[in-house]
């Protein structure tokens, strides 16, 4: 391989994203392992960070290194799109003194461990070390080269984004609580419902063009000790793909099987019902999206605004490599056709401290963040199945 290759694999988005996906598994596993360390990086979110359909909601550590790392990653590698990577987290995070600390991964190990010493304190060094390591730490499989195509030369990086969900189901990476389903494979609570989302998008026409889910605990080999799932899609203009893993997976249930979460409307489960549905509840709207990219359920209904552009991006992505898609719930109902999710605000001409800005002024009760999937969404690897489901759904 020539120095020209080595370079254009160096800078292949998609291995950047892989490798940001897996470093964040390893971060998520590592502060897992200790409760005594998990328990001492929870912090209950409140105000705008609170997701207002839990009644308790709380990010870790883990989320926050996770978001910085994979900001600090992509935008080294990928300057021209430094200024287009949002997350869900807040870099701020209050230590076991009270203190608010922002979290900055710096251009080396020590100055990183510096900054996680200011929360971990003196007693967790070891810690904050080897968390430190990790975020520097260069952790792509090689043997995934020969499956990652090389993008398009024509990619204009300028006009790129990314939407970052660090851990998806923080509550079910807290309490690591399993319970399952009555259906294969499917868990309705626990760490397999974790997951971490990466998905970019069109910054012009707001369409998601590549995603990447990991799943940190899909296998878990030992006591503590897990290795991941990844999953990805590219679904550009000029280059369509997806992970082998995504190939040849056939549904042979000889039924429709839906994906809820357990807190879905009856009305709505009673309209599945007769469109020939059986149900499965599981927690995580990346793990809920995930089952239907990988086959194993037909679709993922939400009717009602409880997902953001984080939890959708990634999926929407490889669901659209596969040629399938998300769709706004009550839109598309409301039009008789459907109507995908896209990831930029309506109208986007403002600047996003002015956006800020106005969502604070707007912050009454009511308001509608646009970041929010507001109009619930439908999720479907056969786009076919949207005409029925449109048809019930419009005529109920």
């Amino acid at each position: 391989m020539d120095s020209t290759d080595t370079l254009q694999q160096s800078h292949n988005l998609l291995r950047s994203l892989i490798n940001a996906a897996e470093k964040a598994a390893n971060i998520a596993r590592i502060c897992r392992s200790n409760q005594q360390l998990l328990s001492l990086l929870i912090r209950e979110k409140t105000g705008d960070e609170a997701n207002k359909r839990f009644e308790h909601d709380f990010k870790t550590l883990a989320d926050v290194l996770i978001q910085e790392a994979i900001k600090y990653d992509v935008g080294n590698e990928f300057p021209e799109m430094k200024d287009n990577i949002r997350g869900e987290e807040s870099p701020n995070f209050t230590n076991a003194n009270g203190e608010s600390v922002a979290i900055v991964v710096g251009p080396t190990v020590e100055e990183t461990e510096s900054c996680l010493l200011a929360i971990l304190q003196e007693e967790h060094q070891v810690a904050a070390k080897i968390l430190a390591e990790e975020v520097h730490r260069d952790v792509f499989d090689k043997g995934l080269s020969e499956e990652i195509p090389e993008l398009p030369n024509d990619v204009d990086y300028s006009k790129l984004g990314v939407w970052i969900d660090p851990i998806d189901a923080t509550a079910e990476y807290i309490s690591g609580d399993t319970m399952f389903t009555n259906f294969p494979g499917i868990t309705s609570t626990g760490l397999d419902c974790v997951t971490v989302l990466i998905g970019v998008y069109d910054t012009i026409t707001g369409i998601p063009v590549i995603g990447v889910i990991c799943q940190p605990f899909r296998n878990k080999l030992d006591e503590n000790v897990y290795t991941s799932a990844m999953f990805w899609g590219i679904a550009l203009p000029s280059c369509q793909a997806h992970c082998k893993s995504l190939n040849n997976t056939t549904s042979d249930r000889g039924r429709l099987l839906g994906i809820f979460s357990s807190s879905e409307r009856a009305e709505l489960l009673q309209q599945m019902l007769e469109l020939g549905y059986e149900f499965a509840f599981s927690a995580g709207a990346g793990h809920k999206a995930l089952k239907v990219i990988t086959n194993e359920v037909d679709a993922y209904v939400l009717s009602k605004g409880s997902t953001y552009k984080w939890d959708t991006c990634a999926p929407q992505a490889i669901l659209r490599s596969l040629n399938g898609d998300i769709i706004e719930f009550q839109t598309s109902i409301k039009e008789g056709k459907p109507i995908p999710l896209k990831y930029i605000k309506s109208g986007d001409q403002v600047e996003e401290e002015e956006e800020e800005e106005e969502e604070k002024e707007n912050s009454e009760e009511g308001t509608v963040d646009w970041k929010c999937n507001s109009h619930g969404l439908i999720a479907v690897r056969d786009v076919k199945l949207f005409d029925d489901l449109l048809a019930k759904l419009t005529n109920s």
